[in-house]
């Protein structure tokens, strides 16, 4: 190769080493830029925004050091167990580690953590692992939910009262409510044979509205437990829940001469067995007093999948309902006079549409005077979906 070419080779060279310069300025700052708008979103974020790696903090965001109460630059290089609660530790530990190892532990979870004044608070932790300048790390994103927490144990103590304090009343209520049943019985049984019957007839209003107050009692119960108490989730079969209120209800039913059946394809379903076991009850019962006197009167109780969604509905071939009462009747004390039950206290659909709406579902009811009524609800399949409709487990 001459001179000349070597010249030409260089000069190409060159221009080549120009481009590739200039490219190299346009990524910088491109990738400045791009550091820019991350840096400004992490700090403008209302989550704590935390880097840890190796156990320490190696980087944090102006959330994350307000909500510990240090600054920044404390908290480059603190050990991470320092922030958590001592009876915590062992838990977020076992959860990095796993994290760590490429395992799949919880990824959202709540912990005490300790402030650099030493309050205890509660935050809600979500983190994923990364690769921080060439080293195994863990991104973390926490809240401070310390107030929902203390609003939590003060519900819980509510709601411990509120159990106590209807157990008090039940008791102080049904105790003489048993004690007039028991001497009008009494005196009932002592006059049967006596010719006073405006006498019999002032006993057995009497006995009746007793027994009227003592179904209002348990049912005024009922539905003050029914959205004030923490629900004990479980996996259990419907089939046994309904089978279950059926054998309760047997003898009202045979003496109706209702006929009853049960759908072939019921499932599991993820629920408090015995608020649900209330569900079942109540629409049973109510369908019976729908029923009025119909002609070979019977009851079904149907299920259909819907795909995040079971769906449930109870039907009977009685009066109907007419659709302008359809909301009406799952509000509380309302009771139809088209009804056999007079001595219904009104609140059997309203600690139904409670109970299906804190397991995350809703219920309504499909009817026509005359041509029977259907109550369908559905709840969801999703665990997580149930859980957070009731406040957790």
């Amino acid at each position: 190769m001459d001179e000349r070419e070597q010249l030409e080779a260089l000069q190409e060279r060159i221009c080549q080493l120009e481009g590739e310069l200039l490219d190299c300025r346009s990524l910088e700052r491109a990738l400045s830029e791009s550091e820019q708008r991350w840096k400004k979103l992490v700090e403008n974020s209302l989550t704590g925004i935390y880097v840890d790696q190796g156990g320490r903090i190696i980087f944090a965001n102006e959330r994350f050091a307000r909500i510990y109460g240090y600054s920044r630059e404390e908290l480059i290089g603190i050990e991470s167990h320092r922030l958590v609660h001592p009876e915590d530790r062992a838990f977020t530990d076992e959860m990095r580690a796993k994290r760590l190892r490429g395992e799949k532990p919880l990824s959202e979870y709540d912990a005490r953590g300790i402030t650099k004044e030493g309050k205890t608070i509660w935050v809600r932790r979500m983190n994923t692992d990364i690769e921080y300048r060439g080293t195994p790390s863990i991104l973390g994103n926490l809240i401070d939910i310390t107030e929902e927490k203390r609003f939590e144990e003060e519900l819980e103590e509510a709601n411990a009262e509120l159990r106590e304090f209807m157990d008090v009343v039940s008791h102080d209520l049904k105790t003489p409510l048993i004690a007039i049943r028991g001497f009008v019985l009494r005196l009932l049984r002592n006059h049967a044979g006596e010719a006073n019957n405006q006498v019999t007839e002032y006993l057995r209003r009497i006995e009746s509205s007793a027994e009227r107050m003592d179904s209002l009692i348990s049912d005024l119960r009922a539905f003050l437990t029914s959205g004030h108490v923490r629900y004990h989730f479980q996996q259990v079969a419907s089939r046994e829940i309904i089978e279950g209120v059926v054998n309760d209800l047997e003898a009202a039913l045979k003496a109706r001469k209702i006929g009853l059946s049960l759908a072939d394809n019921l499932p599991s379903i993820y629920c408090d067995p015995e608020k649900m076991q209330h569900v079942f009850q109540n629409l049973i019962e109510n369908a019976v007093k729908y029923l009025g006197d119909t002609p070979n009167p019977r009851i079904e109780i149907g299920y259909e999948d819907r795909g995040d969604m079971h769906q449930f509905s109870v039907f009977d071939n009685g009066m109907g309902i007419d659709p302008r009462n359809h909301k009406r009747i799952f509000k509380k004390f309302q009771r139809l006079k088209e009804a056999r039950d007079e001595q219904g206290s009104g609140l059997g659909l309203a600690i139904v549409e409670r109970i299906v709406q804190r397991h995350g579902g809703k219920v309504w009811v499909e009817s026509e005077r005359g041509k029977g009524a259907t109550f369908v609800f559905v709840l969801p399949k999703c665990r997580e979906t149930a859980q957070k409709c009731q406040g957790g487990d």
